[in-house]
């Protein structure tokens, strides 16, 4: 193939950006995205934190170790690849804390009572008697939380948001252990 032809582009994207932390640090984010079928429209699909930095380290790149830049250059392709249908199997799989690793559940059960209350009542704040996607609900309680705990996975808040269901305090329909595959609203 000439290198300088234009190959045919897949329909979905993975957008990196970045979330201010009350703390002065920052939140590195990945968006994956869908193109929708009206042209230059996109549809969020899943938000994950890949890292959250404390304040200043980004100022200076140099303090990012090459296996750091290597880690979030393979998470970034893992997602597009996913998304795009390229890892069916991952893309389908239930959410799992089986792959958390070692700090994230040292991080989860240093939760105090208080610390779990605080995130229910960040999910049932991104609730309305309108169905969401939990994957939204779980997005933006993580990315917008004033005081968000640093180091709690997606799948951490997706529990808790099975929890709200089982106590009737959300309704919900679709898979409720894939957070793209279902939705919630406030009960009623």
């Amino acid at each position: 193939m000439n290198p300088h032809q234009n190959a045919a582009t897949c329909r979905n994207a993975v957008l990196c950006s970045l979330a201010d932390l009350p703390d002065g640090g920052v939140r590195l984010v990945l968006d994956d995205l869908r193109r929708s079928e009206t042209a230059g429209m996109w549809q969020h699909r899943t938000f994950v934190t890949f890292k959250d930095y404390p304040p200043s380290l980004l100022a200076d790149l140099e303090s990012l170790s090459e296996a750091e830049l290597a880690d979030f250059g393979f998470y970034v392709l893992v997602r597009l690849l996913a998304v795009n249908g390229r890892l069916p199997e991952a893309d389908d799989a239930p959410d799992s804390d089986m792959y958390l690793t070692d700090e994230q559940r040292h991080h989860i059960a240093a939760l105090t009572d208080e610390d779990v209350a605080w995130i229910d009542q960040q999910l049932l704040s991104r609730c309305d008697d309108q169905f969401r996607k939990v994957a939204y609900v779980v997005a933006t309680a993580m990315s917008l939380d004033p005081e968000g705990q640093p180091g709690i996975p997606d799948v951490f808040y997706a529990g808790r948001v099975r929890r709200l269901v089982e106590r009737g305090v959300l309704e919900a329909v679709g898979d409720l252990s894939r957070m793209r595959f279902s939705e919630v609203r406030r009960g009623r």
